[in-house]
C-alpha cells in the first residue's frame, strides 16, 4: 500500500528557480560560485560548527562537486544545496535540505553565511524561503535543523523562522579532537501554516531567562558590568546553589552579585560563557516555573573549560513584565576539550 503522503510521480523534485523573496534570490549552486563559496567556507569563525577544517580551494572545489550533485529531493536521501544571492548579485551564502532516508516526508535544512551578512537578517530570509519550499512546494510533514549548543546564533536563527528546540545530545560525536553536543530544532508543516503562537507571558519570561544568562558574559578579559542581572532578579530575590554534598547554599541577590563580580573580573576566569540549552516552563498561581539545562565554557588559569548544569527560577510579574524571584542551581560535571563559540552557521553535522 502507498504511504498516504508519498507525492506521485509528478510531484516536483525541485521548486521554481530562482526562489525569490524580499532581498534576495535562491537558486542551484554553480561551478562559477566557487570563489564566492570560498570565500566564507575558508574562514575558520565559518568552519568552526561545520565538520570540517577551513577550506583550502581544492577543499572548497571538492565540496562545490557535491553539492552541484544535490540538485533534486527525488528520493529519500537526496540533497537540495542552494546558493544566496543578496541584492547585489553576490553570493553571502547558502542554505541546504536534505529529504531523510526513512521518513521521506521529513528532513534537515542547514545552512552557511559569510560573516559581512550576520545580523542583516538575511540568513532569517534564507532559511525562511527554504522552509517553504520544504513545506510548500515538496509537502514535507517536519523539518529539523542540528548545531552545536554552542552555536547561540543558529540557534536563536532557528527559533526566529519557527523551529522549537526539541532535545540536546551530549557528547554526540568525537569532531575536531573534542566531544561535541548537539541541539535539535524542529517544525511541523501545521505549525509552519499557522499554528499557535507562544503567549505574551511565555515570550515575556524567555526574553528575561536569556538577559540573566547572557549578562554573566566576559569575553578576552573586559569587564563585566552586571546591572542586567540585577534587573532580572527581585531586590528580595533568593538564590541557591547546590553543594557537592547535596545541601543549599542560600543567599541574596547583592551577595550572589558581588561574588559573581568578583569571580568574572578576576584574573583567573578570562573568558566565559553561560547559555540555557533547553527549558521547560509552567505558569500556576500567578507564577512561572522554569527548569533550565544550562551548558558554560570559557578559560580559566589559561585552561579552556566546560560544564553543565541545571537551574529551576521562579518567576513573578512586576511593572508590566516578569522579574525572578528565586533560582537553585546545580552544576553537573566540568571538563578540559572546550567546544567552539557560536556563529551563524549551521550544517547537519553528517555532512560535510
Amino acid at each position: 500500500m502507498t504511504h498516504p503522503l508519498t507525492p506521485s510521480t509528478a510531484a516536483p523534485v525541485h521548486p521554481d528557480y530562482p526562489v525569490r523573496t524580499k532581498r534576495l534570490r535562491l537558486r542551484p549552486v554553480r561551478f562559477d560560485d566557487l570563489d564566492a563559496v570560498h570565500a566564507h567556507r575558508s574562514l575558520p569563525e565559518v568552519a568552526r560548527h561545520l565538520p570540517h577544517e577551513p577550506h583550502t580551494r581544492e577543499m572548497t572545489e571538492q565540496t562545490l562537486e557535491r553539492m552541484i550533485g544535490g540538485q533534486a529531493l527525488a528520493v529519500p536521501g537526496d540533497w537540495l544545496d542552494l546558493a544566496v544571492e543578496d541584492e547585489s548579485g553576490r553570493v553571502v551564502g547558502e542554505v541546504l535540505l536534505k529529504r531523510d532516508e526513512r521518513e521521506p516526508e521529513t528532513g534537515e535544512v542547514g545552512f552557511a553565511f559569510h560573516p559581512d551578512v550576520h545580523g542583516t537578517g538575511i540568513a532569517t530570509e534564507a532559511v525562511t524561503a527554504a522552509l517553504g519550499i520544504a513545506f510548500e512546494d515538496f509537502g514535507w510533514h517536519r523539518v529539523l535543523g542540528v548545531c552545536t549548543v554552542e552555536n547561540v546564533a543558529s540557534a536563536a536563527l532557528m527559533r526566529r523562522v519557527g523551529m522549537r528546540h526539541e532535545a540536546v545530545n551530549r557528547d554526540g560525536a568525537f569532531r575536531k579532537g573534542a566531544w561535541r553536543s548537539f541541539s535539535t530544532f524542529a517544525v511541523l508543516g501545521a505549525e509552519w501554516r499557522g499554528g499557535p503562537r507562544p503567549s505574551a507571558d511565555q515570550r515575556a519570561v524567555d526574553a528575561v531567562v536569556s538577559a540573566f544568562f547572557a549578562a554573566f558574559t566576559r569575553r578576552a578579559g573586559e569587564p563585566v558590568r552586571l546591572d542586567a542581572a540585577r534587573a532580572a532578579l527581585a531586590p528580595d530575590a533568593v538564590v541557591e546553589r547546590v553543594t557537592e554534598g547535596g545541601g543549599l547554599d542560600r543567599t541574596g541577590v547583592d551577595a550572589f552579585l558581588a561574588s559573581r563580580q568578583i569571580l568574572l573580573n578576576g584574573d583567573s576566569l578570562t573568558d566565559f560563557t553561560e547559555i540555557e540549552v533547553t527549558s521547560t516552563t509552567m505558569f500556576a498561581a500567578g507564577r512561572a516555573h522554569r527548569h533550565s539545562l544550562y551548558h558554560k565554557w570559557g578559560v580559566r588559569d589559561g585552561a579552556a573549560f566546560n560544564a553543565w548544569g541545571r537551574k529551576t527560577l521562579t518567576l513573578r510579574p512586576s511593572a508590566g513584565s516578569w522579574v525572578i524571584e528565586s533560582f537553585t542551581w546545580a552544576d553537573e560535571r566540568e571538563s578540559t576539550g572546550l567546544t567552539d563559540q557560536g556563529l551563524s552557521d549551521c550544517r547537519p553535522p553528517e555532512r560535510s
